[in-house]
């Protein structure tokens, strides 16, 4: 049986996940320029 997370290790690991703020315009758009890493992970998953 695999052992599930505890609360402190789901913590450690959600501090690792990476945040980005998109910036989107009225048509809700973004500028793959400004954003790399977000274009990247939209188009290839």
């Amino acid at each position: 049986m695999d052992k599930v997370p505890t609360e402190e290790e789901w913590a450690k690991l959600i501090k690792k996940i990476p945040v980005e703020t998109i910036e989107l315009d009225e048509h809700g758009h973004y500028d793959p320029k400004k954003h790399p890493d977000f274009h990247d992970w939209m188009v290839n998953g």
